[in-house]
């Protein structure tokens, strides 16, 4: 039985079509336009079929494919077919405008804070039977916090608690660096505490230091989706749900959810440690003098 090797995911085809593009011969460009104008029909057809829709021949398509760095047509529209399938979303304008159309700046921002608004709504809804309490006193307790998130959004947000929780004057340090991950998880102790942020919760650097932490003894708490294998393996989970509207144009709003729950976090640690925090922040302002903000109320920072 012949076993078919996995796609080189770091093969992007769709930028090695378009940088042909121009710079081969009328046939040639043809063929790559009729492609990328239906990506969905050149991965599922025959070469016979492409061949016929784009006015080639069926050695033109073998040569393109050879051109491309493939030694077969097959394997070309293995990628074709992984392209499809992680950025096919991409390859058409989305959202509710047509072609060469714009938002206007009142519908952009109606479009950005009422998303905001509804996933604040939904994160409200899902938290509501967690103890937040009882999370607040497990990180205000730990002798030391160490927060993961790797990517966009989760790494963001660790780095967004770990300044939360410093100022509280808690040892936290946050890592997105997959290494340091499970570096400094394998020397915790059992007062120590891992907060994990992943959205997927698949992200196999944040699940092994998980692992690792716990190990030697480590607390372990997710922020991430309910059913994913960090959601788990870990002593406390935060369920995130999200829902996204599907404009392509418009920055995820589940980053507004993200930083809500470790606003959450921040606020129930810092109830649970009390008064003394309030010292802490005064100094935190004190060092700050220097920027001439003098307003009492003024966010600490800027």
């Amino acid at each position: 039985m012949t076993i078919q090797a996995e796609p080189d995911r770091r093969v992007d085809i769709i930028a090695r079509l378009k940088a042909r593009l121009g710079h081969g011969h009328g046939a040639e460009t043809r063929l790559i336009e009729t492609i990328l104008e239906d990506l969905h029909f050149a991965t599922h057809a025959s070469m016979t079929e492409i061949a016929r829709r784009a006015e080639v021949s069926e050695p033109t398509v073998t040569r393109l494919a050879r051109a491309l760095g493939f030694q077969t047509t097959r394997e070309m529209k293995v990628h074709m077919a992984q392209a499809l399938a992680i950025g096919g979303a991409y390859l058409r304008p989305g959202g509710s405008v047509g072609p060469g159309q714009h938002h206007d700046g009142n519908e952009i921002i109606s479009a950005v804070c009422g998303r905001a608004h509804a996933a604040l709504d939904l994160i409200s809804v899902a938290l509501a039977s967690i103890d937040i309490a009882a999370l607040g006193k497990t990180l205000a307790e730990a002798q030391q916090i160490l927060i993961y998130g790797t990517g966009g959004s989760s790494s963001m947000a660790a780095t967004e608690l770990h300044n939360r929780l410093f100022r509280l004057g808690l040892n936290s340090c946050a890592y997105a660096d997959p290494q340091l991950q499970r570096m400094s998880a394998s020397v915790v102790t059992d007062r120590s505490v891992i907060v994990a942020f992943s959205i997927s919760g698949r992200i196999r650097s944040v699940t092994d230091a998980v692992v690792i932490g716990k190990q030697y003894g480590a607390h372990t708490l997710a922020i991430t989706v309910p059913g994913s294998p960090l959601a788990e393996m870990v002593d406390d989970f935060v369920p995130f749900h999200f829902q996204e509207d599907g404009n392509l144009y418009k920055p995820s709003s589940s980053r507004y959810a993200l930083l809500a729950v470790l606003d959450i976090l921040a606020m129930s640690t810092a109830e649970t440690l009390g008064p003394p925090v309030l010292e802490r922040l005064r100094r935190v302002r004190q060092s700050l003098a220097t920027t001439e903000i003098t307003d009492p109320l003024h966010p600490i920072g800027d």
